[in-house]
């Protein structure tokens, strides 16, 4: 048997506790991913272990709270009716509050991030997922007759220990949406719902139904080519891809042009500094650094003075797609040259 890194005792953990196991569609999916939510609510078991070293550190911090909130509770610090680690179900969909305050009617989440996405919540809000997690909580609560007034959502950064907290007000609307997103799940073909995030990002990677979500791509080749596989149109493949680098060329234009006007707000030289936008709504940092960068063309030098070659490491293959003047020498796809 191998050796078991600290890494893979940790996954092995978070395999087999109870909330891992769970099978039911859960209020922390919301707003999620739509065909991994669909997968769900299909019954359909899981292809991936799925997991996460991030969601495990997080999971250790919700387990921190839990227990000594319940320590706290017994020394009559905190009131016997307040609420943790609390079980609810509203509309079929099960889910685990981690606090209610009752004194206050406060639905109290936890979150851990990183704190350059810290950075970004701090300006945008929550995520719509997020916030119909929690609110799918508030209205648990509130179908058992326990009032909630307020969503408290406590984001703490796993690198820094830097908190922000959000804090709104209990929204019926909010409900409603997430339940409406529900229900267009429910009613689309299985096949037929998007995937809602690329094969090579943190959602996909550590999803449990990733294998059955991509399955049926060109064999060798990117994971995406399932869809082209699902809708073998490649003109129509062709026509989105130059839409869409026209598209971001056009947006790259537009951001350098506003980042050069803007820059005439800049108050500073080096390190950071905020500057109000009033009518906007938000403001902006202007954050300057010296980064220093290795000098390739001097390393060469050295090295050939040396007599010795650059040491270079193998990369993974690197494909480049554009987009040509059509000729009788191309490749067809099913024909021939």
């Amino acid at each position: 048997m191998k050796s078991l890194t600290t890494a893979d005792l940790l996954l092995e953990w978070d395999k087999r506790r109870p909330r891992s196991r769970q099978r039911q569609f859960g209020m922390s999916e919301l707003g999620g991913c739509r065909r991994r939510a669909g997968y769900r609510l299909a019954g359909v078991e899981p292809t991936n272990d799925g997991g996460s070293l991030p969601a495990i550190m997080g999971t250790g911090i919700h387990e921190a709270v839990s227990t000594v909130f319940g320590q706290m509770q017994a020394d009559g610090l905190i009131p016997a009716d307040d609420l943790v680690e609390h079980e609810v179900e509203f509309a079929g969909i099960l889910g685990h509050l981690d606090r209610y305050e009752k004194a206050t009617a406060s639905l109290i989440d936890v979150k851990t991030t990183s704190q350059r996405r810290l950075d970004k919540l701090k300006v945008q809000g929550p995520d719509r997922g997020h916030l119909w997690q929690t609110h799918g909580y508030g209205a648990a609560l509130i179908s058992q007759g326990l009032p909630v007034r307020r969503i408290v959502i406590d984001y703490l950064a796993r690198d820094t220990g830097e908190q922000w907290r959000y804090v709104g007000r209990f929204d019926p609307q909010v409900v409603r949406d997430a339940l409406a997103w529900v229900a267009e799940v429910r009613s689309t073909e299985l096949d037929y719902l998007p995937r809602d995030f690329q094969p090579d990002s943190p959602w996909c990677e550590h999803c449990p139904f990733r294998d059955a979500c991509w399955e049926g791509a060109v064999d060798g080749r990117d994971p995406r080519s399932v869809l082209y596989v699902e809708d073998p149109d490649a003109a129509g493949w062709a026509a989105k891809l130059e839409d869409a680098r026209a598209r971001k060329k056009a947006a790259e234009s537009d951001e350098k042009t506003a980042r050069g006007a803007l820059d005439a707000l800049r108050p500073n030289d080096a390190g950071v500094e905020h500057v109000a936008v009033p009518g906007f709504g938000k403001a902006i940092r202007f954050t300057v650094t010296s980064p220093e960068r290795l000098d390739g063309t001097q390393i060469r030098k050295d090295y050939a003075a040396a007599g010795r070659p650059v040491p270079v490491k193998p990369g993974k293959p690197e494909v480049r797609l554009d987009l040509v003047d059509a000729s009788d020498d191309v490749f067809v796809p099913g024909g021939s040259q």
